[in-house]
């Protein structure tokens, strides 16, 4: 069977209830079911029980902590490499001109995640707008039958810029890249003494939680995504020449990027190993301080920096980088 033809999949990263009901019966339309718990959560992350009493008709259930996962990696859930991924894709059916539809209940962040990575993959993806959850609650289709696929060919065709490595970065910084960081406010603002907390210098604040309604499982729609956008600090107009999706994990930023492409903002991928080794966050933060810093600094002031000259990082933020941060503490007062 040829590729799936124009139309049929819709422009943007979503796909309504309407149109995936309608192409269900679809053998191209490959539907992964993500539904899971944030990492924080003392239940099981993966809804294995959830998925075997209703899912979509056809959906396979997809572990989004172990499944396209590399256990060999430090970092958790990094993606998979190429052969690893492609023998799992083809264990659950789905092949080169297959469309990957997922969905999840928790704010879309694991179904965004799976849709990214058969996209880094080379493969065409969507996120089902709205979820699990109005799915189920506008009376749909759903199924308890457990689905065996049959196994198919996939070829894994890495699209690099999808994924940024920490040198990566590092260059993009160097070079006045922008980045929004996706976790949630609180995270974002950082509090002397609590881990993870802060952000690289310069980042624009745009939370998962608010790209997506935890309650429905609807994403934000595109003029209240504008709205949040340029209150970040980030003229949607005139969009940064190149920018990065960060968060914790590389999950949420996930939500972030396809967000933000559907205000027709393409970013230039996701940082996927923020959390990398010791030593790796070492080598950043000497980055930001020796020569981001210096840089954000020399452009607001118009003054070189001035040799053995000491700040921390937080001072060397750019101006729209601080108006996101009086942003965030505004909403984190209410």
């Amino acid at each position: 069977m040829g590729p799936i033809p124009p139309g049929l999949a819709p422009d943007g990263p979503l796909v309504t209830a309407d149109w995936l009901q309608h192409n269900l019966a679809d053998p191209r339309v490959r539907v992964l079911d993500v539904r899971g718990r944030h990492p924080s959560s003392p239940l099981p992350h993966a809804k294995h029980t959830e998925y075997a009493a209703g899912h979509i008709p056809g959906a396979v259930f997809v572990d989004w902590e172990h499944d396209f996962v590399d256990g060999d990696d430090p970092v958790p859930v990094q993606i998979a490499g190429a052969d690893a991924f492609a023998a799992r894709a083809g264990e659950l059916g789905i092949g080169d001109q297959d469309l990957v539809v997922t969905y999840d209940d928790y704010y879309g962040i694991f179904a965004a995640r799976m849709a990214w990575a058969f996209r880094y993959y080379g493969a065409d993806s969507r996120v089902l707008d709205g979820g699990w959850t109005s799915w189920a609650e506008t009376g749909r289709p759903i199924s308890t039958e457990t689905v065996v696929a049959e196994r198919r060919r996939f070829n894994a065709r890495p699209r690099a810029r999808l994924r940024r490595t920490l040198a990566e970065v590092e260059q993009a910084r160097a070079g006045g890249a922008a980045f929004v960081d996706a976790r949630s406010r609180h995270l974002f603002l950082r509090k002397r003494g609590a881990a993870n907390t802060g952000h690289i210098p310069g980042s624009r604040c745009l939370p998962y939680q608010e790209r997506v309604d935890g309650a429905t499982g609807v994403w934000t729609s595109p003029d209240a995504i504008r709205r949040l956008v340029r209150d970040a600090g980030i003229d949607p107009d005139r969009p940064p020449r190149e920018l990065i999706a960060t968060c914790g994990s590389g999950v949420s930023a996930t939500v972030a990027l396809f967000s933000l492409e559907r205000i027709g903002i393409h970013a230039d991928g996701v940082y996927d190993k923020p959390t990398e080794m010791p030593v790796t966050r070492s080598r950043q933060e000497r980055l930001l301080r020796q020569v981001v810093m210096p840089r954000m600094r020399q452009a607001r002031t118009g003054q070189p920096e001035s040799p053995g000259r000491g700040r921390s990082g937080r001072r060397g933020a750019s101006s729209a980088g601080r108006r996101g941060c009086r942003a965030c503490a505004r909403h984190v007062r209410r």
